[in-house]
């Protein structure tokens, strides 16, 4: 895609790594084993997720054995103690988003640009400069000597006027991506790389069309008719993470009690945030977190000197 070659021409690549997919911690073993003050998840069963064979025609399941050896590969016991949340908000400091640096056409649906018209939404500028940011990708990481399963099979969006409510979809490898289309168009959703030469429709308020990322890291949501349409989709390792609202918020649920991290980072801004947590049994603790944008024009020196590289959120 015109867009995805223009964002990697200012960098972005540096996030496009299949590290980005997991936590390096986590779902790993340990020579001391389980460690219960180390964290634990809400996992109800041992096995890892199944992701279910047949359903709608243009589905392609991914095999329950792909799956567990890429989430589970050291064969962990699933953790199973008392878990706590975390929710707050990712603001962005620093320069304006600009422009979307490549000509796009937004005749046939005006309502898209203020999607797609900038490389990230921002939200009204705070007191102190600081403006809420969308579709910022927040991971929860540090656990060790067990897993967390995903408890959920499919992640679904949906198509809203011009295009998608969110320009970054998050989900766990093996999760399979629905897409409902709420217009009264067709649309035409491709996941790139493709994982199937067929081409998938998704009618006006007709079923969803399922996707199955076949490896972890990062895809792309896209069009074959509206070219702006571009959505990071990013499939982890582990099920702690989220993608941040219009106004910033975010929230994961399931976290495993004791000392973790939350990082964030955003697919257009070569920067990230970070912060220690200390996960207690059924609190929702408040974490925000602040990213710092550096426009390319005021800083490319330094982000070509390796400024700016995402946290390794596996």
């Amino acid at each position: 895609m015109a867009l995805r070659s223009t964002f990697v021409a200012l960098g972005i690549a540096a996030l496009l790594p299949a590290a980005i997919a997991g936590c390096a911690d986590c779902n790993k073993g340990s020579s001391g084993g389980a460690d219960p003050a180390d964290g634990g998840g809400s996992a109800l069963d041992a096995a890892p997720m199944v992701v279910p064979d047949g359903g709608a025609l243009n589905a392609t399941p991914l095999p329950t054995a792909s799956v567990a050896a890429a989430v589970n590969p050291d064969k962990l016991p699933p953790y199973t103690g008392p878990t706590g949340s975390v929710e707050g908000t990712v603001t962005v400091i620093g320069d304006p988003a600009p422009a979307t640096p490549l000509a796009q056409d937004f005749s046939k649906c005006p309502d898209a640009e203020k999607i797609w018209g900038h490389t990230f939404r921002e939200g009204p500028r705070g007191p102190k400069g600081e403006r809420p940011l969308a579709d910022a990708i927040v991971v929860v990481t540090g656990y060790k000597g067990f897993y967390l399963p995903e408890q959920k099979e499919a992640r679904a969006v949906s198509i809203e006027g011009c295009g998608y409510p969110q320009r970054t979809v998050t989900l766990t490898f093996g999760q399979r991506l629905e897409v409902k289309n709420l217009t009264n168009e067709f649309w035409s959703p491709v996941l790139e790389p493709r994982p199937s030469p067929v081409l998938m429709m998704a009618t006006p308020s007709g079923d969803a069309v399922r996707m199955y990322p076949k490896t972890a890291g990062h895809h792309l949501l896209v069009d074959r008719d509206r070219k702006y349409v571009v959505v990071d989709v990013w499939a982890f390792l582990h099920p702690l993470h989220a993608s941040s609202a219009m106004t910033g918020y975010y929230r994961i649920d399931g976290l495993p009690v004791g000392k973790l991290k939350v990082q964030s980072t955003h697919p257009n801004i070569d920067a990230n945030a970070e912060a220690d947590l200390t996960v207690a049994a059924g609190v929702v603790h408040k974490v925000d977190l602040v990213i710092k944008n550096v426009n390319r024009d005021a800083g490319a020196r330094a982000l070509d000197a390796g400024a700016g590289t995402p946290p390794v959120l596996r």
